[in-house]
């Protein structure tokens, strides 16, 4: 517990923009102490990798010293990495002595990692079954390229911060979304402005992730293109039209289905991979049996509607909120519409919710995160020794 301490704030950095949030825990509830979100100019940041340090810095000092709403107190952050810049996999490995693990992951990583294990950080999680036991064990391992983490630790410490941990985005996103009692094999899609992050998530456990380019950005241009209007016209009408083929004679729909259509194409074919590679079921049968959407572009209206079409699968918005009832909107107490405290901001704060989640202590997902695994070489990363 933290009672009566100031949790470290969760910091979600991406190519176009920064969010950040903080709670405060009294009496083992949680409220929000503040929060905050930044657009950024285009090469600060790309491609996950931070470009302009110091110009990024001055940028994050300013955002801490005036939030939008509350107050950013303290210096320690948690922060993400970008997902495509992560490998996360889950390997199987034979039953062995807890004191053998360590070495026997760093060897076997290897095989799964497409990168030389001495030029990663890499953290790993053994994965208790949720009933019975296997004769093998389960664990998640993941890694990241050593220069981009050092980049990220260099950035946060010019601007006065003490990362106490860095985590892929999907852990974050995980850890707001997903309810320890919902068992169902799941894959969440987070639709972010540069591009959808694919995480599924079944029997307590991150079982596969990855990176495309479809993105609210690749949303806005087919629209500019087909109805030549200003990037602010193209973004509101993306949200307040999008897949109502009623509405502006049908021509915002007739711009976005095709990048939809092959977004869904796309979400298909992720699951049948994970159907055919799942080595062993996950949960209580091994097919994906939702799925759920995050990320400020799954905004886009009716877009739950066309992919259960598509996909033949129940298809609804994530609540970023659902494993702190304490902070969910009521009728007594409502939330301005983007508020990550409010249902559809809480889609475009998810990862940042999630990170600003992780020393809370009351917070029941049975998901251990990769805490302190990146942030120095003598932190808990796992590391092949020359």
């Amino acid at each position: 517990m933290l009672e009566g301490k100031i949790p470290a704030f969760g910091l979600d950095l991406s190519d176009l923009s920064l969010k950040i949030v903080q709670f405060k825990e009294k009496k083992n509830k949680l409220s929000l102490n503040g929060y905050a979100k930044k657009d950024l100019p285009v090469g600060l940041v790309g491609e996950g990798k931070i470009k302009k340090e110091k110009e990024l810095a001055e940028i994050l000092k300013e955002v801490l010293a005036k939030p939008e709403k509350g107050s950013l107190e303290g210096r320690r952050v948690v922060c993400n990495l970008p997902e495509e810049k992560v490998f996360i996999r889950m390997i199987q490995m034979p039953p062995m002595k807890e004191s053998e693990v360590d070495e026997a992951v760093k060897w076997e990583a290897e095989t799964h990692i497409p990168l030389k294990i001495d030029e990663v950080y890499l953290a790993w999680q053994k994965i208790k079954p949720i009933s019975g036991n296997f004769d093998h064990l389960d664990i998640l391992i993941a890694a990241s390229p050593r220069v981009l983490v050092d980049r990220y630790v260099s950035f946060l410490k010019k601007s006065g911060l003490e990362p106490i941990a860095l985590e892929p985005e999907s852990v974050a996103v995980v850890r707001s979304l997903i309810n320890p009692d919902d068992l169902k094999p799941t894959i969440i899609v987070d639709l972010g402005m540069t591009g959808t992050n694919f995480v599924i998530y079944s029997a307590g456990a991150i079982r596969f992730t990855s990176h495309i380019d479809i993105s609210g950005q690749l949303f806005s241009q087919v629209i500019i293109k087909e109805l030549s209007v200003e990037e602010p016209e193209a973004n509101r009408l993306k949200i307040e039209i999008g897949l109502d083929e009623t509405k502006e004679k049908g021509k915002i729909y007739q711009a976005l289905e095709p990048v939809v259509s092959d977004l869904a194409k796309q979400i298909k074919d992720y699951i049948s991979f994970y159907h055919n590679h799942a080595s062993h079921i996950h949960g209580p049968n091994g097919t994906i049996a939702q799925v759920l959407l995050c990320g400020g572009d799954s905004l886009l209206l009716n877009l739950p509607q066309y992919l259960n079409q598509k996909l033949n699968l129940p298809v609804r918005t994530g609540n970023s909120l659902v494993n702190i009832p304490s902070l969910l909107p009521t009728k007594k107490k409502e939330t301005p519409r983007q508020s990550p405290l409010s249902p559809k901001g809480s889609l475009t704060y998810a990862t940042a919710l999630g990170l600003a989640l992780n020393e809370v202590k009351s917070w029941g997902l049975k998901v251990k995160n990769f805490k302190n695994a990146q942030t120095q070489p003598s932190s808990a990363s796992r590391k092949k020794e020359n």
